[in-house]
């Protein structure tokens, strides 16, 4: 009868096969120094915008380059990190949006509060402009929702889809990168997506 050779530590003690090869959770000074390295990240990025270099990151966040790369390996990793940050705090944002009984206020609101979002954060501005995010499900159908409410009551166009509005969203951030005028910016979309007023 053949057996399986069960893996062991040095020494020969037997592991648990449940356990062997599965990832070890980061140590706690691990885990603190990616938490201060996605920390510092967020605030250069908010403040400087994706030309921020990875060195410069580290030196926030007081630890080595190596530390840096040995938890993202690329900043595109990074920013990746980041993106999941921002998009998990536009659903909650959506979700107050939808806690609002009145469609067009909780619409207008939502523009808003985008918009200044996008005025006091670089890296977020940067990650709507150009297509340079996806957004996720959740996000999508919150925001399919928001539309679909807004629709129901004129304060939107009835042919905006969630994909138009995150290409108009794009084109706000672009605007907003250019001039501190999001207040402006954000009432001109509002009232330009409302649906047009039938003719006497």
């Amino acid at each position: 009868m053949t057996t399986t050779a069960q893996p062991r530590r040095p020494g020969g003690k037997i592991l648990n096969p449940e356990l062997a090869g599965a990832p070890r959770p980061l140590r706690g000074d691990a885990a603190r120094n990616r938490a201060r390295v996605l920390d510092a990240a967020r605030a250069a990025f908010t403040e400087d915008g994706a030309d921020v270099q990875m060195e410069q990151i580290a030196r926030r966040a007081g630890v080595g380059v190596g530390t840096l790369y040995r938890n993202f390996p690329t900043k595109q990793a990074l920013i990746a990190e980041l993106a999941q940050r921002w998009m998990d705090e536009r659903v909650e944002i959506a979700e107050e949006a939808l806690a609002m009984p009145d469609p067009a206020e909780a619409f207008g609101w939502f523009v808003r509060r985008t918009a200044e979002d996008m005025a006091s954060d670089a890296g977020l501005c940067h990650m709507f402009s150009g297509g340079n995010c996806a957004l996720p499900s959740l996000l999508v159908d919150r925001t399919e929702v928001l539309l679909s409410r807004a629709r129901s009551v004129g304060a939107v166009r009835a042919d905006l889809s969630v994909s138009d509005f995150q290409a108009i969203l794009g084109g706000l951030s672009a605007a907003i990168a250019r001039t501190e005028k999001w207040e402006l910016f954000a009432e001109m979309l509002i009232t330009g997506l409302r649906a047009p007023t039938p003719c006497p």
